[in-house]
């Protein structure tokens, strides 16, 4: 099963381990989401959870808590992009050419 990095995010903020929770979390967020094109991912990615050809009951608690790592690492590496762009000291002006084009660590 692939997941887009929007269903990924929901599963994130709205599920657990417990499918059932989940799927009953998911149903009760897109009864309460006002835009129409987050309700439909809402309610699409809900179904997908409910198709029972997948067999989901066997592995969503280790497809989610693999989800859940997956996306605390893209916070994570969010946030350094963020601190590296507030860092006045950082830029491409760091690292001058020498003559024997090598690189040097101007810091």
């Amino acid at each position: 099963m692939k997941l887009t990095f929007e269903e990924k995010k929901l599963l994130y903020t709205y599920g657990c381990a417990n499918l059932e929770l989940t799927r009953k979390r998911l149903y009760e967020i897109a009864g309460l989401t006002v835009d129409p094109n987050q309700n439909k991912l809402v309610y699409d990615f809900y179904r997908k959870l409910e198709d029972e050809t997948l067999h989901l009951e066997r592995w969503y608690d280790q497809m989610f808590y693999f989800v859940r790592s997956e996306m605390e690492c893209y916070a994570g590496m969010e946030k350094l992009a963020q601190d590296i762009e507030r860092d006045e000291d950082w830029g491409p002006e760091m690292f001058e050419e020498d003559e024997d084009d090598e690189y040097t660590d101007a810091v």
